[in-house]
């Protein structure tokens, strides 16, 4: 499993429990000391686990080929690709006549455009064996609201072409799926949130019923979806919200 972003709070959390059940795993994070500490959190819950850290700014040219090529040469295949890279730059969330359109290309860079060059170079790999392709959107790509006009659209687009994506590399046996938080405890966003001030964090912890999710919360539902119990599925987004939205 080639887990890309996974020296994050949910890239690390998915990588650790992808250990713990078996999986040899690849992080990769964009720096040696980021990656580092992520195969050190994985070795403390599995200390006999396999696992390889990668490191690389993906945001260089030719950076994600190279990286998925590196992890096939050194584990000799790939059963399954995460992405769940950083949300973005700041300035994306706001009012829609006061954000900053530069902002926008920047997160699509790191959002659409980055994902399809992803699953370009790993479905060769994925198309061996059967495997899976995980990507990460919001609920803002879902639900409308204020303040979400541009972060909403990129994320609609990221589940658009999970779905159709999907439908094509199905007759290789390739599935994808994608998963949708809203307000994660603990992830960058959130805390990125709090720090700012926003008092939507309050709102939404009263709203959801069952509790805002944590990565502990959203690293079995990938699992899942990698293993065998979900070789039939494909094309699905799914929310992990606590209740926010249904």
């Amino acid at each position: 499993m080639l887990v890309v972003g996974g020296s994050g709070s949910i890239g690390s959390e998915i990588a650790a429990e992808a250990a713990v059940a078996g999986w040899e795993v690849a992080i990769h994070g964009r720096t040696e000391s980021s990656v580092e500490a992520a195969v050190e959190k994985l070795r403390t819950r599995a200390p006999a686990a396999s696992a390889t850290g990668f490191s690389a700014d993906l945001r260089t040219p030719g950076a994600v080929e190279l990286l998925v090529e590196q992890v096939g040469s050194r584990l000799g295949r790939i059963d399954a690709v995460v992405e769940c890279m950083s949300t973005g730059p700041s300035g994306i969330i706001g009012r829609f006549d006061e954000t900053d359109p530069d902002a926008y290309l920047e997160l699509a860079a790191v959002s659409i455009v980055h994902l399809q060059r992803l699953a370009r170079a790993a479905l060769p790999w994925l198309s061996r064996e059967g495997g899976a392709l995980i990507c990460f959107a919001s609920d803002a790509g879902r639900f409308a609201a204020r303040r979400q006009t541009m972060i909403g659209a990129s994320r609609a687009a990221i589940m658009g072409f999970v779905r159709n994506l999907a439908v094509e590399v199905a007759e290789n046996r390739v599935r994808v799926h994608c998963i949708s938080p809203s307000f994660v405890v603990g992830s960058a966003s959130i805390t990125r949130l709090e720090a700012s001030g926003m008092s939507r964090i309050e709102q939404a912890r009263r709203r959801a019923g069952l509790g805002l999710p944590t990565p502990a919360d959203i690293a079995p539902l990938v699992l899942f979806l990698c293993g065998p119990g979900a070789k039939r599925i494909t094309g699905q987004i799914i929310s992990v919200n606590g209740g926010l939205n249904a």
